[in-house]
């Protein structure tokens, strides 16, 4: 990690400050906050509705379902256009939407998604604990058998650019595929994590002795930075 008060020195190492254990025992903490950020943001501030609920009012308007709720009735006509209402009806026999788990989305409000702010607080913690231009030597990726594994060929391959796609795989593989989440909703959990985290970073900053100054790459592409100077 570029700013690491520790490089070059004959006496000291990180450890218990910025070395592994602390970045262990940390990422427990950055989990705990983002979601406590997240449950106050879901019950206090948006209480965004499931898109399984979504699908409930397109049904209860397509189908004429009696007594109407107020909301189905001021859907956008520009839902009622889309491609995929007839297929779902022709599969299922109606138009709520497939969830891909037996029991339907979670009870809780759809926006923030836990994964998602948890992702984005966890992954900035990474970049801050880890030099985010490493390039990673001889990446491999899956090969064509489903059984071996062959070069990967591309553009050079950085730990930030790895922190930064695992942390829209979470949500992204967790919520928008299985229908539990909105693509809006994983988009604005993973920058409000990153929020998270570098809150918890600057005041976690003035507990180091050592003064330091770490800059890491946001998602969004610009820098943010760390000090305790």
């Amino acid at each position: 990690m570029p700013g690491r008060p520790y490089i070059g020195s004959n006496t000291q190492k990180a450890f218990g400050t910025l070395g592994g254990p602390d970045a262990a025992a940390t990422i427990a903490e950055m989990a705990t906050r983002a979601l406590k950020a997240s449950w106050f943001h879901k019950w206090i501030k948006d209480l965004r509705m499931r898109p399984e609920e979504y699908g409930a009012l397109v049904h209860a308007n397509l189908t004429n379902t009696s007594p109407v709720p107020q909301a189905a009735q001021s859907l956008h006509k520009d839902v009622f256009k889309s491609n995929v209402l007839p297929i779902i009806f022709s599969t299922y026999g109606s138009y709520l939407l497939p969830q891909a788990f037996p029991e339907g989305s979670p009870t809780h409000p759809c926006y923030p998604t836990g994964h998602g702010t948890v992702g984005g607080a966890c992954c900035t913690l990474l970049k801050f604990f880890f030099d985010g231009n490493f390039v990673i030597p001889n990446p491999v990726v899956p090969g064509t058998d489903g059984l071996s594994l062959a070069p990967f060929s591309g553009p050079p391959l950085t730990v930030n650019g790895e922190l930064s796609k695992l942390a829209f795989n979470i949500s992204t593989g967790h919520g928008i595929h299985s229908g539990i989440h909105f693509r809006s909703s994983t988009y604005w959990s993973i920058l409000l994590g990153e929020q998270v985290a570098l809150s918890v970073l600057r005041d976690r900053a003035r507990s180091y002795n050592e003064p330091f100054t770490v800059s890491i790459t946001k998602f969004d592409g610009t820098t943010a930075t760390i000090s305790n100077q």
